[in-house]
C-alpha cells in the first residue's frame, strides 16, 4: 500500500509549474512545525506545571495528566491517520487541532481534577498531528520541496526544548496553571487558522479500513487496568471495584487480541512483532519513554521547598527550573543529531541502543541518590537528555533495518502506538507507588517522600537494564548497516 502511494506521489506533483518556495509554502511549512511543537509543548507543560496542580487540587494522583494525554495520543493517532487517508489529512488535521483547543480550554478551566483529565483526553488526540503534518507536507509539496521541508518537520520537534522551561516557567509565575493551557489554546487554534489560510488539502486518498472496535478494546482495557493500579490501595486489592475493573481489562485486552487477528487493519498490528529486530525496536522505544518517569519527578524535587519536603527539595520557582531543564533539552537534541553519525560511522545501532539505555540507567540513579543541590539535578538531567536523545533517535533506525521499504510506515507507527501506550502507563504506575509514601502537607494537600521518588527511579533504572540484557541476549541480531541515504537522526523533546 505504502509503494502504491508513493508511486502515485512520483507522478503527481502538486506544482508542476512552480516549484520554487513561495511566502505561502514558508508559512505553511512553518505553520506545519508549530503545530508538530504543540504536541511536546503539551506533554511538557504538564510536567512543568504538575507541582502547582497537584497541590491545588490536593491530589495524589497527578499522574493521570500525563497517562491521559497519551493514551489518548495513542488510540487517537491511529484512528485519525485511517480516517485522513478517507478524507483528506488537511480536513482532519484541522479537526484534530479543533478537539485538542477544546481540550485545553476545559483544563483552563476545570473545577475539578477529574474534569481536567477529561480536558487532557482530549487534548491528546493533538499527538496524531505529527504523522499527519509529515505526510501532509510530502503530498503538497513540489518534489523539488518536499525531501527537506519533510526533514525540518521532523526534526523541528524538541526544537523548542531549549525554550520552553522558560515559557511554561514564565507562564505559571504570571498567570498560574490554567495560564499555560489558555496559551495552548491560542496557540492550538492559531495555527489552526494558519494552516487553513496556507496549506491544501492532499489530493490523495486510499480506501481504509477504521478499527473503532479495536480502539474501544485496547484504550478500555489498558485505563481499566491504569485505574486497579492507582487507585487498588485506596480502594483495596481484594475490593470488588479492584476485582471488577481488573477482570473487565483483562477481558477487553484478551478481545483485542482475538479482533486484531481478524480484522485487516487493526490498531496495532500483533502479527508484526514475530520479527526479532523489531521487538528488539518496540523495546528500545519502551525505553525511551521512561522520560515520563523522570520528567514527573525531577520539577517535584527541585520546586518543594526543603522545609516541606524535609530530605529533598530546593525550592526553585518553575522559571528557575528552567536553568536545569534547559541543559537536559539542549542534551536530548545534541543526543538526537549525534546518532546519525554514530550509525553511519559504526555500523548499525548497537553501541547507540546499549549507550543510550545504561546513560538511562545511570542518570536515574544519579538522581534517586544524588539530588540536594543544583549541580546534582543538572548532571542527572544531562545525562538524562543525552540517554533519551539516543535512545529516542535510535528507534527509526532500527525500524527501517527491520523492514522492507514498503512496510515501514505501517511498522514504524505499530511501534509508536506501543511506545505512546507505555508511556501512558508509567505515569499511573509511578503516582500509585508515590501515593504510599505521603505524608499530610500544607492546606491539606500532601507531600510526597523521598522514598517514592527513589522507588519511582529505581523502575526507571530497572526498565533500562531490562532492555541492555534483552538487547544483548535474547534479542541480539545482526542489524544491517543503513545506508546513508537511511540513516535518521532525530531530536525529542
Amino acid at each position: 500500500m505504502m509503494d502504491a502511494l508513493n508511486s502515485v506521489r512520483e507522478t503527481s506533483d502538486p506544482d508542476p509549474g512552480d516549484r520554487g518556495w513561495t511566502v505561502r509554502r514558508v508559512l505553511s511549512l512553518f505553520s506545519l512545525v508549530m503545530v508538530c511543537e504543540a504536541v511536546a509543548l503539551g506533554y511538557s507543560m504538564i510536567s512543568l506545571g504538575l507541582p502547582s496542580i497537584i497541590r491545588h487540587f490536593r491530589t495524589d494522583q497527578g499522574g493521570w495528566l500525563l497517562t491521559a494525554y497519551l493514551l489518548a495520543g495513542a488510540v487517537g493517532a491511529a484512528l485519525l491517520g485511517k480516517l485522513a487517508d478517507l478524507y483528506g489529512k488537511r480536513r482532519i488535521l484541522m479537526l484534530t487541532l479543533v478537539v485538542s483547543g477544546v481540550g485545553a480550554s476545559v483544563c483552563a478551566v476545570a473545577p475539578t481534577f477529574e474534569i481536567m483529565v477529561v480536558g487532557r483526553v482530549l487534548q491528546g488526540v493533538i499527538v496524531a498531528c505529527l504523522p499527519l503534518a509529515y505526510s501532509l507536507v510530502r503530498d503538497v509539496f513540489p518534489r523539488r520541496l518536499a525531501p527537506f521541508a519533510v526533514s525540518v518537520s521532523a526534526t523541528g520537534v524538541g526544537g523548542l526544548a531549549v525554550v520552553t522551561p522558560l515559557l511554561v516557567g514564565w507562564l505559571l509565575l504570571a498567570h498560574g496553571f490554567r495560564g499555560m493551557f489558555w496559551f495552548d489554546v491560542l496557540w492550538t487554534f492559531g495555527f489552526c487558522l494558519a494552516i487553513r489560510a496556507t496549506t491544501p488539502e492532499s489530493p490523495l486518498r486510499r480506501r481504509s479500513r477504521v478499527d473503532v472496535v479495536g480502539a474501544v478494546l485496547l484504550g478500555g482495557g489498558v485505563a481499566a487496568l491504569l485505574l486497579v493500579v492507582s487507585m487498588g490501595g485506596r480502594w483495596g486489592w481484594t475490593s470488588a471495584s479492584v476485582l471488577l475493573f481488573g477482570a473487565g481489562g483483562v477481558v477487553l485486552l484478551v478481545a483485542y487480541a482475538f479482533q486484531a487477528g481478524r480484522v485487516r487493519e487493526p490498531i496495532v498490528n500483533l502479527r508484526l512483532f514475530r520479527s526479532k529486530p523489531l521487538v528488539l525496536a518496540t523495546v528500545v522505544a519502551a525505553v525511551a519513554a521512561v522520560s515520563v518517569i523522570t520528567s514527573s519527578i525531577m520539577p517535584l524535587l527541585a520546586t518543594t521547598p526543603r522545609e516541606v519536603g524535609g530530605t529533598y527539595g530546593l525550592g526553585m520557582t518553575t522559571l528557575e527550573y528552567a536553568l536545569i531543564d534547559t541543559p537536559r533539552g539542549l542534551a536530548v537534541v545534541a543526543a538526537g543529531m549525534a546518532v546519525g553519525v554514530l550509525v553511519s560511522r559504526f555500523g548499525g545501532t548497537r553501541l547507540v541502543v546499549v549507550t543510550g539505555m545504561a546513560m538511562w540507567a545511570l542518570g536515574a540513579m544519579l538522581l534517586a541518590f544524588r539530588n540536594d543541590t543544583f549541580v546534582d539535578l543538572v548532571v542527572a538531567a544531562v545525562v538524562i537528555g543525552i540517554g533519551y536523545g539516543l535512545t529516542f533517535a535510535a528507534v527509526p533506525n532500527l525500524v527501517i533495518a527491520a523492514t522492507p521499504p514498503g512496510d515501514q510506515g505501517s511498522t514504524a507507527g505499530a511501534v509508536q502506538v506501543c511506545q505512546t501506550g507505555f508511556g501512558a502507563v508509567l505515569p499511573v504506575v509511578v503516582f500509585a507507588i508515590l501515593a504510599t509514601h505521603t505524608v499530610p502537607g500544607p492546606g491539606g494537600g500532601v507531600v510526597y517522600l523521598e522514598t517514592g521518588f527513589r522507588y519511582g527511579l529505581f523502575l526507571a533504572a530497572g526498565i533500562a537494564v531490562v532492555g541492555i540484557v534483552l538487547s544483548l541476549t535474547v534479542l541480539s541480531t545482526r542489524v544491517a548497516r543503513p545506508g546513508a541515504e537511511q540513516v535518521v537522526a532525530a531530536v525529542g523533546s
